[in-house]
């Protein structure tokens, strides 16, 4: 998985319905602590007071907002090239059943809500109680704010909300960044939506090491790739 940032949007949609050793500096709340209920397995937000609503910093998953496909789908081609078409038809398969697309918003829906940053959660084959993190995105123009950050606690406590125990990734170079977060190095396993990862090199009765600084994992293209997870 790897960490981005591209340029942030503001949402003009007015339908009802990293720096990874930076801190989060006067950011508005999260939605941690707040009271939830389940609808078709996904977890769904208490209402606000409006004064709290204007700065609030929550994650929705995208297909309960439809009217977000098209400016996430700009988001993410910001970094990966695609067609906005085929992007959207991606976000589109979002569901409570996996993968879910995940929406990093501010403020309250309409005009003044911002578009922050996307994770993309699968599941992990052979593993019931973990959630392989395909990747995030953030906002260029919001980056050294904090937001990779949130974006990760907040994607976490879906995931726990979900009932999931473990978040695994993948980062070619931030994994300081996770570390710092509380992933910790591991081996690799297979999501249900890309193919299963490379062995790693066979080395003649050596033992595997992998630290913050070297891997013995590589990419499909034969790229350093380093493998984490964290316990939730």
């Amino acid at each position: 998985m790897t960490l981005c940032y591209s340029r942030s949007k503001a949402l003009t949609s007015s339908r009802r319905g990293n720096q990874w050793d930076v801190e989060p500096q006067n950011l508005p709340n999260s939605h941690y602590g707040e009271k939830v209920s389940l609808l078709d397995g996904d977890v769904q937000n208490s209402k606000h007071d409006d004064a709290d609503e204007a700065g609030r910093i929550h994650v929705v998953p995208i297909h309960r907002r439809p009217d977000l496909l098209v400016p996430c789908a700009d988001l993410v081609n910001s970094e990966w090239r695609r067609s906005q078409a085929a992007r959207v038809h991606s976000l589109q398969k979002s569901c409570s059943e996996f993968p879910v697309c995940l929406v990093l918003l501010q403020g309250p829906r309409g005009r003044e809500e911002r578009l922050l940053g996307h994770a993309r959660l699968t599941r992990v084959v052979g593993h019931g109680s973990s959630l392989f993190v395909e990747s995030v995105v953030v906002s260029k123009q919001e980056r050294g704010k904090g937001y990779g950050r949130v974006l990760m606690e907040e994607t976490e406590l879906y995931a726990k909300r979900r009932g999931f125990k473990r978040l695994c990734l993948t980062t070619h170079d931030k994994q300081h960044f996770y570390a710092h977060l509380g992933y910790v190095l591991s081996t690799p396993v297979q999501s249900t939506v890309p193919p299963p990862p490379p062995p790693p090199p066979q080395f003649s009765g050596d033992p595997v090491i992998q630290t913050l600084t070297e891997t013995p994992y590589r990419d499909a293209r034969g790229v350093p790739i380093f493998w984490m997870h964290k316990d939730i």
